[in-house]
């Protein structure tokens, strides 16, 4: 048996119940959203640093022998690293300029070698590991050095990469 005071308490009850559940259950039915997340690489190549190549042209050890037939030659490899996937384009200026530095015993003398290189290809990244190689080789023929005086030549390129 309940009283109307004991009907209006069960009431109570249930309306709060039902209250509770329905805030509860708008609570979950929360919405959602899609976002979109983007990065962009670059696509670049650049050369280790710390090097210091040299391309010694010589045909006798490391040096030139002018009563040798033949062109004397040299390379020297310059390390490197490109975005994996990237090919580099590099730039090597040719013919050098190799001038005497030795000035007392052959004068303001200069000879120009021809430049080359080849390199290991495309990159696969800038982590530990990835070094390619490009090799620069030198080359002076015999007509350009048979007639030169004595004394050390030398000369700077700069060699340059892409992207």
């Amino acid at each position: 048996m309940t009283d109307g005071i004991g009907m209006k308490m069960v009431r109570r009850r249930h309306l709060l119940f039902a209250a509770a559940a329905m805030f509860a259950t708008d609570a979950m039915a929360a919405g959602s959203a899609n976002s979109t997340v983007s990065a962009q690489v670059n696509a670049i190549c650049k050369f280790n640093s710390g090097q210091a190549p040299v391309v010694t042209i010589a045909n006798s050890a490391a040096t030139i022998d002018p009563s040798l037939a033949g062109p004397a030659t040299g390379n020297a490899a310059i390390l490197y690293r490109c975005t994996a996937g990237t090919g580099p384009t590099f730039a090597v200026p040719t013919p050098a300029t190799v001038t005497c530095t030795t000035a007392a015993t052959c004068g303001v003398t200069t000879m120009a070698p021809t430049l080359s290189s080849v390199n290991t290809g495309a990159g696969s990244g800038f982590g530990s590991g990835q070094d390619k190689t490009l090799t620069v080789t030198g080359q002076l023929t015999q007509v350009q050095y048979q007639d030169m005086q004595a004394g050390t030549y030398s000369g700077t390129v700069t060699v340059t990469v892409t992207p």
